[in-house]
C-alpha cells in the first residue's frame, strides 16, 4: 500500500467502508485519507474472508515519512495493499476461518463501538451492565412462554416443543429443544446425563436438562424439560418426548443423580441403554449416610478402581466388614446396586467420561440470576438459552483453536504426534498426549 498523491488518484465512495469484495484487481487503485482507515479496511477484509490481520513491512522515504505499509495475514501470507492498494494477493497457506470463527482472530477481538457506547450510556445514567436487562414478571406467563415458543418455530423450522395440561388448564409437563441441540444429538447423543437440582423457581418445578459432550469434551444441551413433579410417570414423559424430538434415536447410555423415580423411567423407556449413577451424589450421599470421611474415602477408590468384578467384590467385602457396616441399609443398598456405579461392572461400557451429572451444573451460572429473582417460565427459559449460547460460543472458540493452532509435541514421536494433532481436537490431542506418556514412560 503507498503513500499516494491524492489529485492522482480517483477516490473511492467511502474511505471508511469495508467493502465485500473477492477479486484482487478491484482492491488495487482504492483511496484512503489515512493509515489508520486503510488499517480499519483491511481487518474488515480479511474478517469478511477468514483469516487474522496484521501489519508487515513498513517503508519509509529520505525524508522519514511512511510511503509504503504492507498489510497481510497473521500467518505470514502473501500482502494486500491519503493511501492506496498497490498490490493484492488472495492466496493463502492456510485454511480460511468460517464467520462464526472471525471473533477469535487475534486482529478482530475488540469490543464493537456500539457495545462501548451502551456500556457508556448505561454508565452515565447509574446502570451497570449486568443490571441492564429489563425484569419482565408477567402474571399467567405460560400463555407468554408458548408464544414465545411459536415465535421460535417460525425462525427455526427444526425447533421442537411438546406440553401437557392439566385438566384445570395448568402447564403440567414442557420439554424444547431447538435445531442446532438435535442436530448434535446425532453426532454426540450416545450418552446423556440429566438431574433435577433447580426448583427455587416462581412454581417450584423441577428443571431437567439434558446434556452430553462434544468432540471438544465440552458440555452441550440436548434438550430442556420443565416437570410438575419428580415421579417416574414425569420422568417417562420427558423420556418419551425426548426420543420423538431425536427421530427416535436412543442413547447409549445415561448418567444420573440415582433417583429411584428415574431408574424406573429410563428401564421403562430406553431398556436398553447402560445405566450410570453419579459418582458426585454417590460421593456426598456416603458421607451424609455414614459420616465417617475414612469410610468416604475407601467407597470411592472401590467406586473408581479398574479392578475385575471379583476383585471388586473381595475388596467390597473387605470395606464393609473393616467399618462394621453389614446391617447398614445403605451400605445394603449400595451393594445390591454395585453395577451401576462401580467402574469394575461398567468397565466395557461408553460413557464418554462423564462419571457425574455434574456437567448439568453449567446452567447453573445462568438460571442463579432468573431463579434468585423468582422470575417467569419466560424468564427461565432465557435464562437457559444464555447459558446455550455461552456453550456454542465455547464450542466455536475450540473449533477455531483446533484448526487454526498447533499443539506442542512432547515425545520424540514426532510422526505419530503430528498426524494426532492433525485429526484430533486440541482437547482429544491433550488426552490422547497423556496416554501415550503413561505408556512410553
Amino acid at each position: 500500500m503507498d503513500n499516494t498523491d491524492v489529485d492522482n488518484v480517483k477516490p473511492t465512495e467511502e474511505c471508511h467502508e469495508v467493502h465485500n469484495v473477492d477479486e484482487s484487481d478491484r482492491l488495487v487503485g482504492q483511496l484512503f485519507c489515512s493509515r489508520d482507515q486503510a488499517w480499519y479496511f483491511y481487518k474488515g477484509f480479511a474478517r469478511e474472508h477468514g483469516f487474522s490481520a496484521r501489519k508487515g513491512t513498513t517503508r519509509l522515504d529520505v525524508e522519514g515519512n511512511v510511503k509504503t505499509q504492507e498489510f497481510c495475514c497473521s500467518k505470514e501470507g502473501f500482502r494486500v495493499s491519503k493511501w492506496v492498494i498497490s498490490k493484492s494477493d488472495q492466496k493463502h497457506n492456510h485454511a480460511l476461518c468460517t464467520p462464526a470463527m472471525a471473533p477469535f482472530m487475534r486482529s478482530n477481538r475488540a469490543i464493537s463501538k456500539a457495545d462501548i457506547d451502551e456500556a457508556t450510556t448505561l454508565k452515565e445514567v447509574g446502570v451497570s451492565t449486568s443490571q441492564s436487562k429489563a425484569k419482565e414478571i408477567v402474571d399467567g406467563d405460560v400463555n407468554a412462554l408458548i408464544a414465545y415458543f411459536d415465535y421460535k418455530k417460525h425462525d427455526d423450522p427444526g425447533f421442537f416443543m411438546t406440553y401437557s395440561v392439566e385438566e384445570s388448564g395448568a402447564l403440567y409437563n414442557l420439554i424444547w429443544s431447538d435445531s442446532t441441540s438435535r442436530s448434535d444429538y446425532t453426532c454426540f447423543g450416545d450418552v446423556i446425563a440429566f438431574d433435577t437440582t433447580y426448583k427455587d423457581n416462581l412454581y417450584g418445578r423441577p428443571i431437567m436438562p439434558i446434556v452430553g459432550v462434544n468432540h471438544h469434551h465440552n458440555t452441550i444441551m440436548f434438550a430442556t424439560a420443565i416437570i410438575a413433579d419428580e415421579t417416574s410417570q414425569s420422568f417417562e414423559w420427558v423420556l418419551q418426548n425426548f426420543l420423538e424430538a431425536m427421530m427416535n434415536k436412543s442413547p447409549i447410555s445415561v448418567v444420573t443423580d440415582g433417583d429411584r423415580a428415574m431408574q424406573r423411567a429410563i428401564k421403562s423407556v430406553i431398556p436398553y441403554a447402560k445405566h450410570r449413577l453419579c459418582s458426585w451424589h454417590l460421593s456426598r450421599n456416603a458421607q451424609a449416610n455414614i459420616g465417617d470421611p475414612k469410610f468416604t474415602a475407601a467407597f470411592s477408590k472401590c467406586m473408581a478402581s479398574w479392578w475385575t468384578t471379583k476383585e471388586f467384590d473381595i475388596q467390597w467385602r473387605s470395606v464393609v466388614s473393616e467399618f462394621n457396616f453389614q446391617k447398614h441399609p445403605w451400605v445394603i443398598e449400595k451393594g445390591n446396586t454395585r453395577h451401576l456405579w462401580a467402574q469394575a461392572y461398567l468397565t466395557g461400557h461408553f460413557f464418554a467420561n462423564i462419571r457425574s451429572t455434574q456437567r448439568c451444573e453449567s446452567m447453573n451460572a445462568s438460571l442463579a440470576i432468573a431463579l434468585k429473582h423468582k422470575k417467569t417460565y419466560l424468564d427461565v427459559v432465557r435464562a437457559i438459552e444464555d447459558g446455550i449460547s455461552r456453550m456454542r460460543m465455547n464450542e466455536l472458540k475450540a473449533d477455531y483453536l483446533s484448526s487454526h493452532t498447533k499443539p506442542f509435541q512432547i515425545t520424540k514421536l514426532v510422526d505419530l504426534e503430528s498426524h494426532a494433532a492433525a485429526i484430533f481436537t486440541r482437547e482429544s490431542f491433550r488426552v490422547f498426549q497423556d496416554e501415550l506418556i503413561r505408556e512410553i514412560l
